[in-house]
């Protein structure tokens, strides 16, 4: 466990690959129905196919440099999916507002914008974190030169994902977080065991 590379994203399945491969497969597939939605929206608003089609072909190139890993897409999966999340918060606004005119608006419709929203950020804020830029660029935490003591390993905080040195023997409940003073075992990670 002394090993850095086998750092493990706290909260998420145990697995045999690379967390920071698994995360990339997870928001490289995000972007692609990212791009799948703002097709279909430049569609709705333009009414013609083969305008929405440039846009369209655009994004699923940028899909395929990123789950390539290519140095030029990796900002521009942000930013399609930062836009897309403005349309699902315009939306939600929409709805928001129509039910307090009393006009119909289906609270489904706008927990699932919600839902929405709420995961889309959570893969933008990915894309500032320096340990998944690393990992998408190709390099090693041994690169950085970062000396673990013995049973440490790396590991993510499950809220601001701040890269900690831990002891995961020694952890307990009442372990926060030194940047967002989150807890670190989630009440999820106490059911588990």
């Amino acid at each position: 466990m002394s090993d850095a590379d086998e750092m493990i994203l706290a909260g998420s399945s145990p697995s045999h690959g690379n967390p920071i491969d698994d995360l990339h497969r997870r928001t490289s597939f995000v972007l692609l129905v990212d791009s799948f939605v703002f097709t279909m929206l430049v569609f709705l608003l333009v009414g013609s196919f083969e305008i929405a089609l440039v846009p369209g072909i655009f994004t699923l190139i940028v899909w395929f440099a990123y789950k390539q890993k290519a140095s030029w897409a990796y900002w521009f999966a942000p930013i399609i999916m930062g836009g897309i999340t403005l349309c699902f918060a315009f939306l939600l606004f929409l709805n928001i507002s129509y039910l307090i005119m009393g006009e119909s608006a289906s609270i489904f419709t706008m927990l699932i914008l919600a839902w929405a929203i709420y995961s889309s950020v959570r893969f933008i804020r990915i894309h500032f974190h320096p340990v998944y830029k690393m990992g998408y660029s190709g390099y090693s935490v041994h690169d950085e030169g970062i000396k673990l003591a013995a049973n440490e390993m790396l590991a993510a905080c499950p809220t601001c994902l701040a890269v900690l040195a831990v002891n995961p023997m020694l952890l307990s409940p009442e372990d926060s977080c030194p940047h967002c003073d989150s807890p670190l075992v989630t009440s999820a990670g106490l059911e588990e065991e």
